[in-house]
C-alpha cells in the first residue's frame, strides 16, 4: 500500500475533517472559477464556448468508453496494495493514449458533422491534453482513500490557481478567442500532472497485474459512466447539430452558472464523505445517521441557493456576464432547479455505491436516460437548448422516486426523518422567494451595469437575510444540537472568533 493514515482520528471526525477541507477547497476553487467565468464571458462570445463544448463532447464520449471508475474501486477496496495502484496508473496511461489517438483520427469527421472546420484544431489540442492527463500520478487517490484531505486540498488548489491565474485568463486578455480556452486546457492538464508527482511520493510502475479485481467491482461503474455521458453530453451534440455552436455555448454557460450554488457545493462534500460511507457500510444505523447529517447540511445551503438563482437568473445574467448571454436566462432558471434534485440524487447515489448497490443505481440511471433521450429528439428541433434542459428536468423528476426507494432499502430510513431535515429549509426558501418576488415586482431590473450589480447585491443580501431569520426562528424553540442549523451556527461562531483573534493580533 503506497500510503497509510498518519493521524489518529475517529471516523466521524475524519468525515467532518474531510468535509471542512473539501468545502474550503470548493470556496477557493469557485471563487477563482466565478471570476474566471465572468471575465471569459465578457471577453469571448457564446460561439467560442460552444465550439469547445462540441469538441469536448466528442472527447468525453471516447473517455466514457474507457471510464471504468478504477479510482473509486481503489477507494472502495480495503486491501488495496501497490499492484492495484500500478494497475490503475497503467490502465490510465493506455486509455489516455488510445482516447487521444482516436480523437485525433476523428477530428475531420467531427468538423464535417457540425460543419465547422475550426473543430479540427480544437480536437487536436484536446486529444493531446487527454493523452497527457493519463500520466497523472495515481498516488493522489490515496489522499481520499486515507482521508488526508488537507493534502488533497493543497494539491487541488495549486492546480487550479496555476492553471487559471497564470495561463487561461492572461491568454483571454491577449487572444480574445477560443484559443485561450484551448491552450489553458492543455497547460492546465500538464501542470496538474506535474503537481501530482511533486506532491505525492508514490512512483507508479507499468503493470497490469492487479487490474482483475478492480475491473470486477467497476463493471457497473463503467456502465454508469456511459449512461452519465449520454445524459450530460448528448444534449450538447443534439443542440449543436440542430441549432449551432452559439446555442451550445449558451447551454454550457448556463450549466456552469447553475452549478455554482448546488453541485459545486455538494461535489466536495460527497468526495469527502464517500470513504467514510464505505467504512460504515457494515453499520447501517451509523450510515443512516451520517447520510442524514450530510444531507441536512446540504439542504440548508443548496435549497435557497438553487431556488434563488432560478428567481434571479435575469439580473444575474445582465450584471455578471452581459447582454450577449440573454439566451442563457431560461436555461439557468431550469438548470438551477435541476441542480437541487441532482444534489439529492448524488448523495443517495454515494450511499448506494458504498453498500454495493451499484447495479441497481445504474439501472435507475438507464431509466432516466431512456426517458430523456426520446424527449430531446422531440423538443430540441422545436425549442433548441430549452427543449434539452426541460427534457432533463422531466427525466430527473420521473426517476426520483426510484432513487429514494433504493436509498430506503440501503439504510432503512423513514419519511419522517426526511421531513425533519427538510421542512425548515423549505419554509425559509418559500419566505425568501416571496420577498424576492415582491421586491422584483416593485423594482424591475435597472439599465446601467453599476445599478444592475447593486440591484443584484441587494436582492441576494435581502433574500439571504429573510431565509436565515425564518430558519433560525423555526429552529430556536428546539435548538437541536445535532441539527444542521446548530452546526452552521457553530461554524459561524468559530469563524468570527478566529477573525477577532487575528484582528487583535494585528493591533
Amino acid at each position: 500500500m503506497p500510503i497509510r493514515m498518519t493521524r489518529s482520528r475517529t471516523l466521524g471526525g475524519s468525515m467532518a475533517h474531510g468535509i471542512a477541507w473539501m468545502l474550503l477547497f470548493k470556496v477557493v476553487d469557485r471563487a477563482v472559477g466565478f471570476v474566471s467565468v465572468i471575465v471569459l464571458a465578457r471577453l469571448l462570445v457564446p460561439a467560442d464556448f460552444g465550439l469547445i463544448a462540441l469538441a469536448m463532447s466528442a472527447i468525453a464520449l471516447l473517455d466514457a468508453l474507457g471510464a471504468f471508475g478504477l479510482e473509486t474501486a481503489l477507494i472502495q477496496r480495503a486491501d488495496a496494495r501497490r499492484e492495484h495502484f500500478d494497475a490503475v496508473w497503467s490502465f490510465n496511461v493506455a486509455n489516455g493514449a488510445l482516447t487521444g489517438a482516436v480523437g485525433i483520427a476523428i477530428a475531420w469527421w467531427v468538423a464535417a458533422f457540425y460543419g465547422d472546420e475550426r473543430l479540427v484544431a480544437v480536437m487536436f489540442v484536446l486529444s493531446i491534453a487527454r493523452i497527457v492527463r493519463g500520466f497523472e500520478n495515481v498516488g493522489v487517490v490515496a489522499f481520499r482513500k486515507e482521508m488526508e484531505f488537507d493534502r488533497e486540498f493543497r494539491y487541488l488548489v495549486a492546480k487550479r490557481l496555476t492553471t487559471t491565474v497564470l495561463v487561461t485568463l492572461p491568454l483571454a486578455f491577449v487572444l480574445h478567442n477560443y484559443w485561450a480556452l484551448l491552450i489553458g486546457t492543455l497547460a492546465g492538464t500538464s501542470i496538474g500532472v506535474a503537481l501530482s508527482y511533486a506532491m505525492h511520493p508514490f512512483r507508479p510502475r507499468l503493470s497490469f497485474a492487479g487490474i482483475g479485481p478492480l475491473l470486477h467491482f467497476s463493471k457497473w461503474l463503467y456502465l454508469t459512466s456511459l449512461i452519465e455521458f449520454a445524459h450530460g453530453r448528448v444534449a450538447d451534440v443534439m443542440v449543436g447539430r440542430w441549432t449551432g455552436a452559439a446555442a451550445v455555448g449558451s447551454l454550457a454557460m448556463a450549466r456552469e452558472l447553475a452549478r455554482f450554488p448546488t453541485q459545486e457545493l455538494s461535489a466536495p462534500v460527497n468526495r469527502a464523505v464517500f470513504p467514510g460511507y464505505v467504512k460504515l457500510a457494515g453499520d447501517r444505523g451509523g450510515l443512516r445517521r451520517g447520510y442524514l447529517k450530510v444531507t441536512s447540511a446540504l439542504l440548508l445551503m443548496i435549497l435557497p441557493a438553487g431556488v434563488g438563482l432560478s428567481l434571479l437568473a435575469e439580473p444575474v445574467t445582465r450584471a455578471l456576464i452581459g447582454e450577449k448571454w440573454l439566451a442563457a436566462i431560461p436555461l439557468i432558471q431550469v438548470l438551477s432547479i435541476n441542480g437541487i434534485m441532482g444534489v439529492l440524487l448524488g448523495t443517495a447515489y454515494h450511499v448506494n455505491l458504498a453498500v454495493g448497490m451499484s447495479r441497481s443505481t445504474t439501472m435507475v440511471l438507464a431509466i432516466k436516460i431512456a426517458i430523456a433521450l426520446p424527449l430531446m429528439f422531440w423538443t430540441i428541433p422545436e425549442y433548441g437548448a430549452q427543449g434539452a434542459v426541460l427534457s432533463m428536468f422531466v427525466a430527473l423528476l420521473a426517476t426520483m422516486p426510484l432513487n429514494w426507494l433504493l436509498l430506503r432499502r440501503a439504510i432503512e430510513f423513514g419519511w419522517s426523518e426526511v421531513t425533519h431535515i427538510l421542512w425548515r429549509p423549505l419554509a425559509g426558501t418559500v419566505a425568501m422567494s416571496a420577498a424576492v418576488f415582491a421586491t422584483r415586482y416593485a423594482w424591475p431590473t435597472p439599465a446601467g451595469l453599476f445599478e444592475q450589480v447593486a440591484y443584484l447585491a441587494m436582492l441576494v443580501t435581502g433574500g439571504a437575510l429573510v431565509y436565515a431569520v425564518v430558519v433560525y426562528l423555526l429552529w430556536k424553540p428546539q435548538s437541536d444540537p445535532e441539527s444542521a442549523e446548530a452546526w452552521a451556527l457553530a461554524q459561524g461562531r468559530r469563524a468570527l472568533a478566529a477573525a477577532g483573534a487575528r484582528f487583535a493580533q494585528r493591533r
